[in-house]
């Protein structure tokens, strides 16, 4: 079989990337790794403004995403000094900076959306995968039986096999520390407001997606003795932050994440393209990573009919060159931002801590200056442009 493009992957970006495609006309193979689930994932994610509308416009009935709260406000505040300052950052008046979405429902989406297509094979790998290269193409093997051919090959996730014959880089990191995805329930005083407190134990996030539940990341240093914790004692210690400002919260479930970095410092090589968590896997502390792959993916596309619509391939090595130089600024910003600002907000020198509670005050008092930070973070500028 020919296609002109292989996606391998079976996550959130490489069902994006495959419907996105798939819309535009092209023929797209993806290729799924089984992996089945003991339990299903208690992840959320926020989707900004501009990521939101993008999955919206392509996928078949966005209307079930109406079912969950628009979030108006993001309020940070300093925990880990005493008298921390806070910063509040709200949209331009009747617009949302985004919502919480649990990723099944996002994935729910996807999957049924894809069905409704012709032009797309699914396929599953159960044992092994890999490649070849020849001039103008790649061909995948699956499971050592099938063979199928495709123009451009997409990479979401980390397959060594695939990868060996590149010439792309990594920069790779253990953060050493493990993030805990906890669901509550509660009576929210403020569903449309998510908050983000830096602790000294590491940043702690509150988000919000119906008028009852929300979800907590709570993103800790190996070792922190709140990864110890029983649940009643953990549920204690998040009500000491949250219940003046927003209620009660009955802890649901707790799931770990063990957290690393990784980020590729070149997004093609050959025929390859590499996009997704393999592309920019960043601390959670920003809420940017799936909104990072959505902005890949819609610049990729629109790059590709560019090109195609002059009578290219779809494998033209300037579109691909185009398309890494236009993200590389971004993606390196919000990567080594996020990492740069976990260490600074959880610092315990002193003076450090006065000068990021200053800036705090004087950020929360600069309106121009928070309003491109917002438009840069909901992505507004970004996908209008496209």
């Amino acid at each position: 079989m020919n296609y002109d493009f292989i996606i391998y992957g079976g996550g959130i970006s490489s069902e994006i990337a495959a419907l996105a495609l798939i819309k535009n006309n092209f023929k797209v193979c993806l290729i799924k790794n089984q992996n089945p689930q003991k339990h299903e994932s208690n992840l959320v994610t926020f989707l900004s403004s501009g990521s939101l509308n993008y999955l919206c416009s392509i996928i078949e009935d966005p209307s079930e995403f109406n079912n969950f709260t628009n979030i108006e406000k993001i309020t940070c505040r300093l925990a880990s000094i005493k008298n921390g300052s806070s910063i509040t950052f709200d949209n331009e008046p009747n617009a949302i900076m985004g919502k919480i979405l649990p990723n099944k429902i996002i994935s729910n989406q996807l999957v049924f959306s894809l069905k409704e297509k012709k032009n797309i094979d699914i396929l599953i790998k159960t044992k092994s995968i890999s490649k070849q290269i020849h001039s103008n193409k790649v061909s995948i093997v699956i499971d050592g039986q099938k063979k199928i051919f495709a123009k451009v090959l997409i990479l979401s996730v980390n397959e060594e096999n695939l990868l060996e014959q590149n010439n792309i880089k990594f920069i790779s990191q253990d953060l050493n520390q493990t993030a805990l995805s906890i669901n509550v329930k509660g009576e929210l005083k403020r569903e449309k407001q998510a908050f983000q407190i830096f602790t000294s134990s590491g940043p702690l996030a509150f988000l919000p997606y119906s008028c009852n539940q929300a979800s907590l990341v709570w993103s800790l240093k190996n070792g922190s003795t709140e990864l110890n914790y029983e649940t009643k004692e953990l549920e204690h210690k998040i009500n000491d932050y949250f219940e003046k400002e927003i209620g009660t919260l009955k802890i649901q479930n707790i799931e770990t994440h063990k957290l690393n970095f990784l980020y590729a410092k070149k997004l093609y090589n050959g025929n390859t393209i590499v996009m997704g968590n393999i592309a920019h896997n960043i601390h959670p502390i920003a809420g940017q990573g799936l909104n990072l792959s959505i902005k890949d993916i819609s610049l990729f596309v629109e790059i590709i009919l560019k090109y195609t619509s002059l009578g290219y391939e779809v494998n033209n090595k300037m579109a691909f060159k185009e398309f890494n130089q236009l993200r590389k600024i971004d993606n390196a910003a919000y990567s080594f931002g996020t990492l740069a600002l976990d260490k600074f907000l959880k610092s315990k020198n002193t003076y450090l801590g006065k000068f990021v509670n200053m800036g705090f005050k004087i950020l929360d008092n600069n309106i121009s200056l928070k309003r491109k930070i917002i438009n840069n973070a909901t992505g507004v500028e970004y996908f209008k442009a496209l």
